[in-house]
């Protein structure tokens, strides 16, 4: 009966895939190179059902979580850090070192999506100019001026998106070769149907949150 279903769900969204991919595509951009436009206090997740609380961010060359101390913006150690949740709406897991925003669950599996400066993009853009050396301070604990003074004109820092899934707790690449290894042989044919589509997209959101229909419960 689930292969059926997923069957139909794959087949039944092969048309609407076309105009959906191709609109997600557009490039994005932040004139901040932090997730927030101020640094908001969230709900930390912590090992052994922990929460704690504080006034946090997060910075978009890596999406690491940062915080403020004394004037100076710090990163967070995040070694019992799970989740982040700034909102209902709002809700990053960590993912390695990064932490990627929820996109959408089904039961116990999430897709995630982090999102971070396109510095390729970026460093071919400012042709080794000017903004540059902001992103490349070494160390953390401080930035020179934040670059505040953005103006209206500039048309901000490309960012990019990279797509994971939570299966029960274990991340994976939003990626084919990982993601057919954690569906079962009922779904294979199925999943087949909806790779054929040319206009699939593993970039597109939308089209990743019809595979949370494929996730063992």
């Amino acid at each position: 009966m689930r292969y059926f279903l997923s069957l139909i769900i794959a087949l039944l969204t092969l048309a609407a895939l076309p105009v959906q991919a191709q609109q997600n595509q557009i490039q994005r951009r932040s004139k901040s190179i932090f997730l927030l436009p101020k640094f908001e206090r969230a709900e930390i997740r912590q090992s052994f059902g922990r929460k704690a609380y504080d006034t946090v961010n997060i910075y978009l060359k890596d999406a690491s979580l940062v915080y403020m101390k004394k004037g100076k913006v710090m990163r967070a150690y995040i070694k019992n850090i799970f989740g982040v949740k700034f909102s209902d709406s709002l809700n990053y897991v960590r993912v390695d070192s990064a932490f990627a925003r929820v996109v959408a669950q089904q039961g116990y599996n999430q897709l995630l999506c982090k999102t971070t400066v396109d510095m390729k993009q970026y460093k071919e853009e400012e042709t080794g100019g000017k903004g540059l050396d902001f992103f490349e301070v070494e160390g953390f604990d401080y930035f020179n001026e934040l670059n505040q003074d953005v103006r209206d004109s500039d048309k901000g820092v490309p960012l990019k998106d990279t797509y994971y899934f939570s299966v029960k707790g274990n991340i994976i690449s939003a990626n084919e070769t990982e993601f057919k290894k954690i569906i079962g042989k009922d779904q294979q044919q199925a999943f087949k149907v909806l790779m054929a589509n040319r206009f699939w997209s593993w970039r597109d959101p939308e089209c990743l949150t019809q595979l949370l229909e494929f996730l063992p419960h």
